[in-house]
């Protein structure tokens, strides 16, 4: 019934509870009866659609598979609104959930004493006690009723008395009540949920509905007692406890997961595959919309490193150098290694700009590894929000304004965005890579700007000056305030020549109109006082034609104005960095500025400066990694979603790049987006680079999911690098024939003007991008580009229709074709036909996939099955040897989900297991000798699967393995 954490316990004694109707039950220890005889525990009832459970988290859910009917839930505010967190301890007494949630608001204990119990076969009921041990200010301690997607657009009947109101679902923010008896919710099939509530309580909503249990005080000498009857639709099976729930049918199939790192005579390894040392034949450089390597494309496949793991100990360097290769890592992004120091990274003790000799010693010898095993790097100095330290008060006078230094060592963060306020803070941004340009490396004899290893250099992370954190470093700093106030009524008076002619242009509202954001009033052309303020969200057309349409001409005059004041810090940047010696590519930013004028402003400032960047990520949740719910879905139910979108950001004229992305933990199917990515990404829209998210590794698989929530070396992402890095490299998936193009004229952005409608869904690290001209869908089947114009264009509809056969988008190359399930959260597939690489991503069960002369018959539910060339320049017709790789789900042992599979309940511990594949493989051209099972690093294990007429059946259950190897006739 909470937020919070749980930590469940054994022997949990309860205190007295006055139930309505003159009711006295005793909450005692397990084996008394109380208020659990009167309730009717025990009741057995015939098993039905419904499932409740009581979670450790203090959460009543009830559910139907895959979709959630309702959860109920607390939420505690103190005084000011301040969130009260707390802790469950729970138990299961003759069948009914007894529970204590406790917490403490200023001095007072405040505990909330909570009994569930199902008293009939669709009735569940709950019994509360809020007490505390001395009066207590709050705002509001409540139940909170969160109805399910089930009733969204329908009308939920709220009784009061005699008065019966419809209210719509979902319930936004409102007064449902100040007496409410019963709540009566139906679904889109005309089933009704009812709810009743004794006594009747005040009930409120902001997005659930909040049942008050106590408002402004609670009373030490009054505790609050409250029920809630659940009238369910159905029978409903119940679970006091959500370690009853029932495993997934077949989880005792799923095999340990047990690589050794002993990947000497591994079949997987790519090591062989890789230059060496990386820029033997020169740099890495830019050709239009190309990365290109000793006159030919190069496509990295990589990963990140970031903080202090940058700089390891020199047995983890040479680790993670052997490791990476065989799995076809080429290259590693070198992520905030000076963001900080200690585990922050390698900055020296007293200023941001320079560095520690031991730490920079340590990531001199990484990368000096790295370039001998052929990988390269790119170089990411920090999170973005440069970290200053004492030292830095000469570069950067006014720090003192970003926080105060408490010691010699100590450092305080700049503002998101501020960086592009200040030449100052610019400064010493370059000042910090330029020292680390010029240095040089021992161990490979060449500064860090001579040597063709760093393959890119990246300004700053995640950062724009057109984000929603543009207003803030002009709310905390009155010098940077002061600066930008002259720099942009300078700008203006350049526009607009006088402050009449701005007030003619503006209207006399669009001055001091932003003082309900804390901005000074007073604001005057003459004084030099008048600010850049604004963000995507006031920039955004439907606000400009709406609610900020009485300043448009301000805003639209802000976005222009920070555009250039974000192209003249790079331009300083890229100079400083030309000027130290550095010749290679140059990364702007890899940020989304919201959506249409200021997303392709923030857009064409980065493509000034060179290749494309940008980040996105799959399927978090709220907890960012830690137990609770997040989002189940699967890209594959809808093509050109989720991570795919990010491609709509492609630039014609420049190489693409995605350098953080990867399936949040715990969504499960994460070993799609490797595929996906590397077919579609790499392949069809032609991208350069790709890097998957992570902070550190042990140069190993880890040995338990979700110690990181970004987890490259999970083996269900790892595992199936030795495909998709073949297919890769070769180029298997050749890029689209088909070019779509979206005009974008960049005055025009700056008069109001898009020729079409984008379209943002943001969560926080998570995005999806859609068009009305171009949609996202078109990924799947075309290169999908921006034009950056020199002249207003309109833009062109793209049709799918004829990319459309048979249920299926066909790419314009027709190498991969995808089928989607639009109406399922986790539904689709998509195969892969080319000559290197056969396969078949996703829920294809049951589905016979022609591809040439592969057929491949998923049996299991959810997998990636690959037969790939082992060679490098050979194919699936041509070489003796085929790799199979059969990938599905992993789990800790002990991991459990939700019956809607979208809350993690427990995360297990060690040993991950893998979930079994099987399928049937058959090669109709090719006379198939023998099928190896290969162990889990790859190597041959002396064993092989029977093969009947070139065909065979792979079955993880049985082989224990997901690798295999194919001998087949030359």
């Amino acid at each position: 019934m909470s937020r919070a954490r749980s930590e469940p316990r054994e022997g949990v004694s309860f205190s007295v509870v006055r139930l309505p109707g003159g009711f006295h039950r005793a909450w005692r220890a397990v084996g008394q009866v109380g208020l659990i005889g009167w309730l009717g525990v025990g009741l057995h009832a015939e098993s039905g659609t419904l499932t409740a459970f009581w979670s450790d988290a203090g959460q009543l859910v009830v559910c139907r598979p895959g979709e959630e009917l309702l959860r109920v839930g607390t939420a505690v505010w103190g005084p000011g609104w301040r969130w009260a967190d707390g802790s469950w301890q729970s138990q299961v007494v003759t069948g009914s959930a007894v529970a204590v949630f406790r917490t403490h608001l200023d001095k007072a204990a405040v505990e909330l004493h909570a009994q569930v119990v199902r008293t009939a076969p669709d009735v569940l009921e709950l019994a509360s006690e809020l007490k505390t041990d001395r009066d207590v200010a709050l705002t509001l301690f409540v139940i909170e009723l969160a109805p399910g997607k089930t009733f969204a657009g329908r009308s939920v009947m709220v009784e009061s008395g005699t008065n019966r109101t419809a209210v719509p679902c979902p319930f936004g923010r409102r007064t449902l009540g100040q007496q409410v008896q019963a709540l009566r919710l139906t679904d889109a099939a005309g089933r009704q949920t009812g709810v009743r509530l004794e006594p009747a309580c005040e009930v409120t909503a902001d997005g659930p509905a909040r049942i008050v249990l106590a408002k402004d005080r609670l009373p030490a000498d009054s505790p609050r007692r409250g029920h809630l009857r659940l009238q369910l639709p159905e029978p409903t099976d119940w679970f006091p406890s959500q370690s009853g729930l029932p495993d997934e049918p077949g989880l005792e199939s799923w095999y340990v997961w047990q690589p050794t790192g002993e990947l000497s005579n591994s079949v997987l390894s790519l090591a062989a595959w890789l230059d060496k040392p990386a820029g033997k034949h020169g740099r890495i450089q830019r050709q239009a919309d190309q990365l290109i390597y000793n006159q030919r494309p190069i496509k990295l496949w990589g990963l990140n490193l970031c903080y202090s793991a940058c700089a390891p100990e020199k047995a983890l360097a040479e680790r993670r150098a052997s490791f990476y290769p065989h799995y076809g890592i080429n290259a590693v992004r070198l992520h905030k290694f000076a963001d900080g120091r200690g585990w922050q990274g390698i900055q020296a003790n007293s200023s941001a700009a320079e560095y520690d000799p031991a730490g920079l010693d340590r990531m001199d010898y990484q990368v000096a590894q790295f370039k001998a095993a052929g990988i390269y790097v790119v170089l990411s100095a920090h999170f973005g929000t440069i970290r200053l330290g004492p030292a830095d008060r000469r570069a950067v006078p006014f720090l003192d304004e970003f926080g105060a230094l408490l010691g010699p060592e100590d450092r305080v963060t700049a503002p998101h965005s501020a960086f592009f306020y200040s030449p100052q803070l610019q400064d010493l941004h370059i000042r910090q890579i330029v020292n680390l340009l010029k240095h040089r490396n021992p161990y490979t004899g060449l500064t860090y700007a001579e040597d063709p290893v760093v393959c890119a250099l990246e300004i700053i992370n995640e950062q724009s000056a057109l984000f929603y954190t543009s207003m803030e470093p002009l709310k905390r700093s009155p010098t940077l305030r002061r600066q930008a106030a002259e720099q942009f009524s300078n700008w203006l008076r350049r526009k607009y020549g006088s402050h009449d002619a701005l007030l003619k242009a503006w209207g006399q509202r669009a001055l001091d109109s932003f003082t309900a954001d804390g901005f000074p009033a007073g604001e005057h052309l003459d004084r030099n006082n008048i600010l850049p303020l604004g963000n995507p969200w006031y920039w955004d057309p439907q606000q400009l034609a709406g609610s900020q349409a009485f300043r448009k001409q301000r805003l639209l005059d802000t976005l222009q104005f920070l555009y250039e004041l974000q192209c003249q810090a790079y331009d300083r940047y890229v100079a400083a960095v030309r000027q130290a010696g550095y010749p290679g590519e140059i990364i702007g930013s890899n940020w989304q500025a919201g959506r249409a004028y200021s997303h392709y402003a923030n857009l064409h400032s980065d493509a000034r400066v060179g290749l494309i960047d940008r980040h996105n990520y799959f399927g978090g949740g709220g907890g960012r990694g830690a137990k609770g719910q997040f989002n189940p879905a699967s890209m594959l139910a809808r093509a050109g979603s989720g991570l795919l979108s990010t491609g709509l950001q492609q630039v014609h004229d420049r190489p693409f790049m995605l350098s953080e992305w990867i399936h949040v933990f715990p969504n499960e199917w994460g070993v799609e987006g490797p595929a996906i990515v590397a077919a579609y990404g790499l392949g069809l829209q032609g991208w350069d680079a790709s890097f998957m998210f992570q902070n550190n590794d042990q140069a190993a698989f880890s040995r338990q999911l979700g110690g990181s929530q970004w987890d490259v070396m999970a083996p269900q992402i790892l595992g199936v690098f030795p495909a998709v890095a073949r297919q890769v490299w070769r180029g298997d998936v050749r890029q689209a024939d088909q070019a779509v193009v979206r005009p974008v004229h960049v005055p025009s952005l700056f008069e109001g003007r898009l020729a079409f409608e984008d379209r943002l869904v943001q969560g926080y690290d998570d995005k999806e991008l859609d068009s009305n001209v171009v949609p996202a869908r078109a990924l799947a089947v075309a290169r999908c580009t921006v034009q950056f114009t020199d002249r207003w264009q309109e833009a062109t509809r793209f049709d799918l229709k004829p990319y459309q056969q048979d249920g299926r988008l066909v790419a314009s190359t027709g190498q991969l074709r995808w089928r989607e399930a639009p109406d399922s959260l986790a539904g689709g597939y998509f195969t892969i036909d080319t000559p290197g690489t056969k396969a078949v991503i996703g829920f294809a069960q049951g589905h016979a996939c022609h591809l040439g002369q592969v057929r491949i018959t998923p049996q299991s539910r959810f997998a990636a099955i690959y037969v790939t060339a082992l060679a490098r320049e050979a194919t699936v017709d041509s070489d003796t040897e085929l790799l199979v790789v059969a990938l599905g789900r992993a789990r800790n042992t002990g991991m459990k989900f939700s019956p809607t599979g979208d809350q993690l309940l427990d995360k297990g511990k060690a040993h991950i297991r893998l979930e079994p594949v099987k399928a049937t493989i058959a090669l109709q051209t090719r006379r198939v000798l023998a099928v190896h099972r290969l162990d889990h690093d790859g190597r041959r294990t002396g064993q092989t699967l029977p093969a009947t007429n070139n065909s065979f059946t792979i079955d993880g259950a049985r082989d224990q393995t997901p690798y295999y190897l194919i001998s087949c006739q030359d």
